[in-house]
C-alpha cells in the first residue's frame, strides 16, 4: 500500500472545486441557517462536487480518501460554513459505511451506473430493536441527531437483535421512516440534524450488515476504528471553524481606526490574537504529524499502538478546545459584532454546539493524560470513546 499525498488525484480535484464554490457556500450560509438545511443552490453544488463520495470505496465511484485527505476537505468546508462541514462529514461517513459493508446485491441496486445514494443516520448508536422475521428483521426504535436527513436518500438504523444481542445496521429509504422536524438548536442550525423513528418496519437481509474489522470492499482489516475516524472529522471541523473566526477577527481589526480606541486594535488584543493563532497552527501540526504516523503504520499492515490511539484522541480534543478558546476571544473583543446576527455570531454559536461531541470532551483529555503518564495497570486500552482499565486484585486477597 502506498501512502498518498493530501492532494492526490480525485481529492486534489475536489479541493479545487471547493475553492470554486467557496463564495457560493459563504453567500448562502445565512439562508441555509434560516431554512435549517442547505439551500437548494448549495445542495446542488455539493452533489455536483462529488464530496459525498469522499470516503466511499473507489470501486463504487468514491474517492476512498486517506485520513489526511479527509482532514483537508473537512477543514475547507468548515471554514466556509460550520454547518456544512458538520453535515458533509456525517453524510459522507454514513454513505461510506453502507457502501463498505453492504452485500453485493444491495450495492448493485444502490450504486448502479449513474446513481449514488446519500446516507444519513446513526450507525453507531444502537438504540433500535430488531426481531428476526423470515428473511429479514422487523425493526422498531428512535434515533436522534442525524445530520443531513434533509439531503439523504437513505438512513442507517443501528439495532440490537432481541434474543441474541447481536448489533446490526439496517439501511432503509428515507420515506419508510417517520422524521421529526425538531431541530431547533442554538448552533449548527443548517445541519438539519433530525430525529427519526421506525415502527414495525420490515428490512430484508440484503440491506442489513454488521460493522467489523473485515468488509466486502474498501476497508483494510487494520484500518482506524470508527471512534478514531469520528475524532479525525471532529478535529478537522474544529480547525476550519477556529481559523474562520480568526480570519473574521482579522478583517474586523483592519476595518477599525486605531484612533477610535476599539478593543480589537488594543495591544492586549494583538497579544491574545497571536497566542490563539499559534494554538491553531500548533494543533494543525499535531494533527498532521499524528495522522502521518498513523497512516504509515496502517500502510505497513500494523495495528495502531496505544500511544498512537491516545495521541489521535488527544489531538482531536485539543483542536476542539482551541476552537472554543477562539470563540471566547471573539466574545471578549468583538463587542457588538458578535451580538448582531452575522458571520461572527453564527460561528460563535456553531463552535459551542459542535464542542458537545463526546469524543472530544475535556474528559477525553484527562483519560489521554492517564494513558500517557504510564500509571495505568497493564492491559489498559481504548474501547470506543472510553478507556478500558482492568480490575486489579486487592492486596492480600
Amino acid at each position: 500500500m502506498t501512502v498518498r499525498t493530501e492532494q492526490d488525484g480525485a481529492v486534489g480535484e475536489l479541493l479545487t472545486v471547493l475553492d470554486d464554490i467557496y463564495p457560493l457556500l459563504q453567500r448562502e450560509a445565512a439562508d441555509s441557517e434560516r431554512l435549517r438545511r442547505p439551500t437548494p443552490a448549495v445542495q446542488e453544488a455539493l452533489r455536483a462536487s462529488g464530496v459525498f463520495g469522499l470516503m466511499a470505496p473507489a470501486a463504487l465511484g468514491g474517492m476512498e480518501a486517506t485520513p489526511l485527505q479527509i482532514m483537508r476537505v473537512m477543514e475547507k468546508l468548515s471554514h466556509a460554513d460550520a454547518s456544512l462541514g458538520w453535515l458533509v462529514r456525517a453524510v459522507a461517513s454514513e454513505t461510506a459505511t453502507a457502501a463498505t459493508y453492504l452485500g453485493d446485491e444491495a450495492v448493485a441496486a444502490l450504486f448502479a451506473e449513474g446513481t449514488f445514494p446519500l446516507v444519513a443516520g446513526q450507525s453507531t448508536a444502537f438504540t433500535g430493536r430488531a426481531v428476526r422475521v423470515g428473511s429479514g428483521y422487523r425493526v422498531n426504535g428512535t434515533w436522534q441527531f442525524a445530520p443531513g436527513v434533509s439531503m439523504a436518500t437513505h438512513l442507517n438504523l443501528a439495532v440490537t437483535v432481541e434474543g441474541t444481542g447481536q448489533r446490526l445496521v439496517c439501511l432503509v429509504p428515507r420515506p419508510a421512516l417517520r422524521i421529526s422536524d425538531n431541530w431547533d438548536m442554538l448552533g449548527l442550525r443548517a445541519t438539519s440534524s433530525l430525529d427519526y423513528r421506525a415502527e414495525d418496519l420490515l428490512v430484508d437481509d440484503a440491506y442489513v450488515f454488521a460493522v467489523g474489522p473485515r468488509s466486502p470492499r474498501g476497508r483494510a482489516p487494520n484500518g482506524p476504528s470508527p471512534a478514531l475516524m469520528a475524532g479525525l472529522h471532529q478535529a478537522a471541523w474544529s480547525q476550519g471553524v477556529g481559523r474562520r473566526m480568526l480570519d473574521e477577527l482579522r478583517e474586523l481589526t483592519r476595518r477599525k481606526d486605531p484612533a477610535e480606541g476599539s478593543p480589537v486594535t488594543s495591544d492586549e488584543f494583538f497579544a491574545e490574537f497571536a497566542r490563539h493563532y499559534s494554538h491553531v497552527r500548533g494543533t494543525q501540526a499535531l494533527l498532521r504529524d499524528t495522522w502521518r504516523d498513523n497512516e504509515a503504520a496502517l500502510a505497513a499492515g500494523a495495528q495502531l499502538n496505544d500511544e498512537q490511539e491516545t495521541m489521535s484522541r488527544l489531538a482531536c480534543s485539543l483542536a476542539t478546545r482551541t476552537a472554543l478558546e477562539i470563540s471566547q476571544l471573539v466574545h471578549r473583543f468583538a463587542g457588538a459584532q458578535v451580538m448582531r446576527d452575522g458571520v461572527l455570531q453564527r460561528f460563535f454559536r456553531d463552535s459551542h454546539a459542535g464542542s458537545q461531541h463526546r469524543g472530544s470532551s475535556h474528559i477525553v483529555t484527562q483519560k489521554c493524560g492517564r494513558m500517557l503518564s504510564g500509571t495505568l495497570p497493564t492491559g489498559s486500552h481504548w474501547g470506543f470513546f472510553d478507556l478500558v482499565v482492568p480490575e486489579t486484585t486487592a492486596a492480600g486477597a
